[in-house]
């Protein structure tokens, strides 16, 4: 395995964007896009595994997330899923990644990969999606709250680290799984450019229902694998029939005594199965 970079910037049109390339540059090319809000760091066992299984794998920041820039006019990132095909594109096109790619997506990564693959299949070999975000996630009032225009931005500035912190939480079925280093890095980007990118992404239904980019995806007809934790919380395995309808080729595995992050929680069920599907 050739060692990781220590990350990069490819200046896209959008803003910059944070990147990092691990394992031999001959390797089937894997890229790992993450969730909601906490970056690409919530990949770190698996970016791993992937680079020692030869595997050339590329792990990058969305926009407002993580090292990445944060846009402020709507015209170069509204934060919405057209804006995050773009910036992936973009991305690979830059580096560059010439291969078909292995995409893999976390929670609302799921509908980004999906999007992606449908408009691209020709650069696409296979996808799998981690817990994705296919039918919406289920909001009581307090994050209903976060898409009210004032009321969003209120509650993201004053609330925002606080809300965001017990969510990390509540993704795992067993929070002493987090590793102890992930909390204080995932609130070391929290600033005001990371919060108006969390409203403007729930605004733009980011966590909301994402049928036509996972109708897309079936429309591809590239391999498909979909992860659930057994016990999401966050995204209910029971999406994974809606998941059925939409990709009927689909294979859905579910990851037993593991919530929102089954590849956090269960690494040695979830990357075997990821490492036999993703190769060539």
């Amino acid at each position: 395995m050739s060692p990781a970079s220590e990350g990069r910037w490819a200046t896209l049109p959008a803003g910059k964007t944070w990147y990092q390339l691990a394992g031999p540059e001959s390797g089937p090319p894997v890229v790992l896009i993450h969730g909601f809000s906490v970056p690409s760091c919530v990949w770190d066992g698996t970016f791993e595994h992937l680079a020692e299984a030869g595997f050339r794998v590329l792990r990058y920041d969305l926009y407002g997330r993580g090292r990445s820039a944060r846009p402020e006019s709507p015209q170069d990132c509204d934060y919405g899923l057209e804006c995050y095909v773009r910036q992936l594109h973009a991305l690979v096109e830059a580096i560059p990644l010439r291969q078909p790619l292995g995409i893999v997506g976390l929670s609302m990564g799921g509908p980004i990969a999906a999007a992606f693959a449908g408009r691209y299949p020709q650069r696409t070999r296979a996808v799998a999606l981690i817990d994705p975000v296919v039918a919406g996630v289920p909001m009581d009032w307090k994050a209903r709250l976060l898409a009210l225009p004032g009321v969003g931005e209120w509650v993201l500035c004053f609330k925002g680290r606080q809300v965001l912190s017990e969510g990390l939480r509540h993704d795992f079925y067993r929070p002493e799984r987090m590793p102890s280093s992930l909390p204080a890095i995932y609130r070391a980007f929290m600033d005001e450019g990371f919060f108006r990118a969390i409203h403007r992404s729930v605004r733009m239904g980011m966590l909301g229902t994402h049928e036509e980019a996972f109708l897309a995806l079936g429309r591809a007809l590239v391999p498909v694998l979909a992860l659930w934790g057994e016990h999401d919380a966050t995204v209910p395995p029971q999406q994974a029939e809606v998941l059925r309808m939409l990709v009927p080729h689909v294979t859905v595995e579910q990851i037993p005594e593991a919530g929102h992050l089954p590849h956090i929680e269960q690494p040695e069920r979830v990357h075997p199965l990821l490492s036999r599907f993703l190769a060539p």
